[in-house]
């Protein structure tokens, strides 16, 4: 049997084996985007170079779905449900030719190569977005409020009641465009109101200075020429409001490919990698979570 061996993700080119017979022109994906097509049970990821007229695609036959949760899960190739194919073809492309239900007759494939060993690693990759004004980068790394939901995708990170996104420098009153800059910070104790739970300073939490109770403390006024009370230290009653309000936060899902030790076989002639870095594919899935944390 022939054998190629080729280690790490490098580019190659083989023009011709001992018997002078072409066996592959190029080997190389790294300006390819990874894409995908099918459905839970018949993923098809794909790269195609146009300019060698190429391809490499992996099927998963999974019942599980891949992006359910975050981390990394290998699959065995198989040569059957889980599969990586390596072809050739004699024209171009479509965009279309790896998602179609009936194979499509053109162009037609000029070398075939199939992997019957080797593991697929998916690993899945989430990134929450809380929409609170505060870039992921800045947030506290913990859960400010403790109601289990981490300041990444919290969007109240004091619990108090008000969203982070208007306790901020909403009126831009620094003039830099920049909301985190200058946070508002009612009480001058160096606590910026967005992680200040008593705003006001008056000892009275601003969740609690609520007087209707409806999860909203801007509305409460008592003083109109002073605002809303939890920003009045001058009214300080106690309503204790024991409730959380609903939170709503996005997760966008991102999955990276890699093929390890993979073994691609045409007949007598074999394509032999350790490893193989199909791509990413990012931001694959978004999912609109909301929920109400537990007081």
């Amino acid at each position: 049997m022939k054998k190629i061996f080729l280690i790490l993700v490098a580019s190659f080119i083989f023009t011709s084996c001992d018997d002078g017979d072409i066996i592959i022109t190029t080997f190389n994906f790294d300006d390819a985007s990874l894409e995908v097509c099918g459905e839970l049970g018949d993923y098809v990821f794909y790269k195609i170079n146009p300019e060698a007229r190429e391809s490499l695609s992996l099927k998963l036959g999974v019942t599980d779905s891949l992006y359910r949760a975050q981390g990394t899960a290998s699959y065995t190739l198989n040569g059957t449900a889980n599969f990586v194919n390596y072809r050739t073809y004699d024209g171009d492309l479509t965009d279309d030719y790896f998602c179609q239900s009936v194979p499509p007759t053109s162009p037609n494939v000029t070398a075939n190569y199939v992997a019957t060993d080797g593991t697929a690693e998916f690993t899945t990759v989430f990134d929450f977005d809380d929409n609170d004004g505060v870039d992921a980068d800045d947030e506290f790394d913990g859960d400010t409020d403790g109601d289990g939901i981490p300041d990444l995708y919290d969007v109240d990170d004091d619990g108090d009641n008000v969203p982070t996104a208007l306790e901020l420098d909403i009126e831009n009153a620094d003039g830099d465009n920049n909301p985190l800059t200058s946070p508002l910070d009612t009480d001058g104790d160096g606590i910026p109101n967005y992680l200040d739970p008593d705003d006001d300073g008056d000892g009275i939490l601003t969740r609690d200075e609520d007087k209707n109770m409806d999860l909203d403390p801007r509305n409460d006024v008592t003083d109109t020429t002073a605002g809303a009370d939890y920003l009045n230290p001058e009214i300080a009653i106690d309503y204790q409001v024991n409730l959380y309000r609903e939170h709503t936060y996005t997760i966008s899902k991102s999955a990276e490919i890699v093929l390890k030790n993979v073994v691609l076989v045409s007949g007598d002639e074999t394509i032999t990698q350790e490893t193989l870095d199909m791509g990413m594919l990012l931001n694959i899935k978004t999912v609109n979570k909301t929920t109400t944390p537990e007081f």
